[in-house]
């Protein structure tokens, strides 16, 4: 193994994902996983079986939602940009369906045409970023809940100023019930750390605030826990894969690579609910 800087991200050797993990390995991998936020795997050579195989080591695998699915695995979501357009997919600090009461364990990403460049991801460790906190913050923190909520990252949409305001009103009313209260500190199922459990795409305001009153200390905070030492950037490759706990760490895909195509495949492990906590 070997890690992918300070705080966060671990790259696992000399393994082979078409081959299934035995008790060993798979105990590593997730040791890893859940102590540094993400993993990664170069030079793999998958099928989609091979990539649902993986990610069902690790727990139950849903069908994908909001997006378009490899032919014959609903399971596995396509992350694209065509040459033609502008916006990506994820391109905001974000941490996968928190706005769901039992959002994923983790994601599993996998590269299947990369542009020539760009197109990297960042993750940030959200366990270390609540660490670095002084302790007055942090109790006032853990005093605190987060409402977050699928429609909020619909208004921060570039692509919404391309809408109709008829169909914008009705993606939002179709979304509104997408919201769940979450603690603001929330201990990691597996470990008992604590983790600053808010990102900048779907935490919209803390519960009981206003989302103007809330907006200085969210940015505040989201600032604290992206600063650069606190953070990894992967750049893809062909066959790499990478494997995040979406408890703990946020990540944001670089919208830099305009004018190229990029093609990721997703498959996402189900998680338990917030509120039940850690054993």
């Amino acid at each position: 193994m070997r890690p992918l800087s300070a705080n966060t991200g671990m790259e696992i050797l000399g393994v082979d994902l078409r081959d299934p993990l035995d008790d060993t390995a798979y105990g590593e991998i997730r040791t890893a996983l859940v102590e540094t936020g993400v993993i990664i795997f170069r030079g793999q050579q998958l099928e989609p079986a091979h990539h649902l195989a993986f990610a069902q080591r690790f727990g139950p695998v849903p069908d994908a939602e909001f997006l378009e699915t490899v032919p014959g695995f609903p399971q596995i979501g396509l992350i694209q940009k065509a040459e033609h357009e502008t916006c990506n997919v994820g391109g905001n600090w974000h941490s996968d369906h928190s706005f769901d009461p039992a959002p994923p364990l983790g994601s599993v990403l996998y590269a299947h045409e990369l542009p020539p460049s760009g197109g990297d991801t960042m993750f940030a460790n959200m366990t270390t970023a609540f660490d670095y906190l002084s302790d007055g913050l942090k109790d006032f923190l853990r005093g605190l809940r987060v409402i977050h909520s699928k429609a909020n990252a619909a208004k921060a949409d570039p692509r919404a100023d391309r809408q109709p305001d008829a169909e914008l009103k009705q993606r939002f009313a179709e979304l509104a019930h997408r919201e769940t209260s979450h603690p603001c500190v929330r201990p990691h199922p597996e470990t008992g750390r604590e983790i600053l459990w808010i990102n900048q795409n779907y935490t919209s305001r803390f519960d009981g605030w206003t989302e103007e009153e809330s907006r200085p200390l969210l940015d505040q905070l989201i600032g604290h826990a992206t600063r650069p030492e606190n953070i990894c950037r992967i750049s893809w490759e062909p066959g790499m894969l990478a494997f995040w706990d979406n408890r703990t760490a946020l990540h944001y895909a670089l919208n830099d690579y305009h004018g190229m195509k990029r093609v990721m495949r997703r498959c996402v492990v189900s998680g338990d609910p917030v509120e039940r906590g850690a054993p």
